[in-house]
């Protein structure tokens, strides 16, 4: 079956690619260093009383309670759930729970249009039609249960994202309603998002003025890419400077075996090509002065990978100068169950697979988030009971993969340590950057906690006041 037009990406998902983790014990305890060295910071706290003198054999614990990397899924089902109705739902309330017990980091969605999804998250499907009380819904659930808030995308050149109403209007007619949507939109949301995907997918898809003529794969020049990416870009900051902004894409990884694309002119199209294109265009970006503050890479297509073909990947992609952004990764185990694998076998090897892929990717200095895309929130394992009436339920069994995510963020990756205060009031520790709580015990039944934070941009050497705890 053909996939709609922006959906042929379809044909690079394989994942057929060999993969044996018992292979890569090495480069994966490489990896958990790394993350040591790099993800980690020393850290000295000197604790005084009020009077500014030395607490010693004070007992403490040091607890973070955020992580500064970023981890985060789409909002695709949130938005479903609160577009017809289900907002106050027990499905959203365990939903909210297993969400937040994992990650920080929200993806909100908020599409120009989304063709072949009629019930998709989108803000302007007929014209004059402003639909972003759904985004804002998103956005603000974000914020109220403590997770950064990201925005998808603010400008999507391909069929299914371009409203079919812009269409009778002339090039330099659509350009004022493009500029339209991305102030508006960017303007809204002014301090509440401050991480965006700015482009979605230029390496893959047409510039606006060459949409009729789309055949792809559609290789723009780098010259007819910037020209429409930089006054989008520009429009985004004049709204808000001091968000983060992103350029996403796909099919830069690994090529899937047996396919053999070709561009218009009859050259191959491999993932190579087009990462080496797409850190290209970050350099020229740079030199027209109008650089991203992050490249995204989608990581979804190509195959399962083996952690020395990743590392290899991201110093690749590092050469276009800026952080690297996972953006929507998930990982699929239809070729094991193909194989005969049985499904509970075949969900416990993904889950070590995304383990290990996640591991390699915060090892590497130059990647700063990371996004999945349904991946986490479909390992909720949400069903409907039978007697729901088709209603959706509280109902629910965390996959394997959710499980080990799990572990790894919140708890492998966290710091917590008890220690006690020296004859100076001081206390030393290794941790990951991020937030943290001191807590201690004013007397022997009251906890009380002062924030701080490790900030790899600055020395980890902090002086917390604190009551001095009675001596009853």
């Amino acid at each position: 079956m053909t996939a709609p037009a922006g959906e042929e990406w379809k044909a690079l998902d394989e994942t057929s690619r060999p993969y044996d983790p018992g292979r890569f014990v090495e480069e994966l305890d490489a990896a958990r260093a790394r993350i040591r060295k790099i993800r980690c910071q020393d850290a000295e706290i000197r604790v005084v009383d009020r009077a500014g003198r030395a607490v010693s054999g004070l007992a403490v614990d040091i607890v973070q309670t955020r992580s500064a990397f970023c981890w985060g899924d789409q909002l695709w089902g949130l938005d479903t759930l609160f577009r017809n109705g289900f907002a106050g739902s027990d499905r959203v309330r365990h939903y909210t729970q297993r969400f937040s017990d994992c990650l920080n980091s929200a993806n909100c969605l908020t599409y120009w249009t989304e063709a072949p999804r009629n019930d998709g998250p989108k803000h302007m499907e007929f014209q004059g039609e402003d639909r972003l009380d759904g985004f804002a819904a998103q956005v603000d659930w974000a914020l109220a249960n403590g997770l950064v808030p990201k925005g998808h995308p603010i400008f999507w050149s391909i069929p299914k994202g371009y409203p079919e109403w812009l269409k009778r209007y002339p090039m330099d007619t659509q350009w004022k309603f493009i500029e339209v949507r991305v102030r508006n939109l960017v303007s809204r949301f002014r301090g509440k998002v401050k991480l965006w995907d700015v482009i979605n997918e230029p390496m893959w898809e047409a510039a606006p003025k060459n949409l009729p003529q789309r055949d792809w794969p559609h290789l723009e020049s780098l010259d007819a890419i910037c020209e429409y990416v930089i006054p989008v870009l520009q429009w985004a900051r004049e709204e808000d400077p001091d968000a983060r902004y992103v350029i996403n894409d796909y099919g830069m990884e690994v090529d899937p075996p047996g396919r053999d694309l070709r561009d218009r002119e009859g050259q191959p199209v491999t993932a190579k090509r087009q990462r080496d294109r797409f850190t290209a265009l970050f350099r020229r970006l740079a030199e027209e002065g109008a650089c991203p503050d992050a490249l995204g890479m989608q990581s979804h297509t190509g195959g399962w990978i083996d952690p020395k073909t990743q590392l290899d990947l991201l110093d690749d992609f590092a050469t276009a100068g800026v952080p690297l952004h996972y953006t929507e990764f998930w990982a699929s185990a239809d070729h094991l169950l193909k194989a005969g694998v049985d499904p509970a076998t075949a969900e416990r090897m993904k889950a070590e697979y995304v383990a290990n892929l996640i591991t390699v990717a915060f090892s590497h200095p130059a990647v700063e988030a990371f996004y999945f895309w349904g991946e986490i929130t479909h390992s909720f394992g949400f069903r409907n009971d039978h007697n729901s009436g088709g209603l959706p339920t509280s109902s629910h069994t965390p996959t394997p993969t959710y499980w080990r995510v799990q572990q790894l963020l919140r708890e492998e990756w966290m710091t917590r340590e008890s220690l006690v205060t020296d004859a100076d009031g001081v206390v030393r520790f290794r941790g990951f950057h991020g937030d943290y709580s001191l807590r201690y015990r004013v007397g022997p039944e009251m906890p009380a906690g002062i924030p701080f934070t490790l900030d790899p941009r600055a020395e980890g050497k902090f002086r917390l006041t604190v009551h001095r705890p009675s001596a009853r």
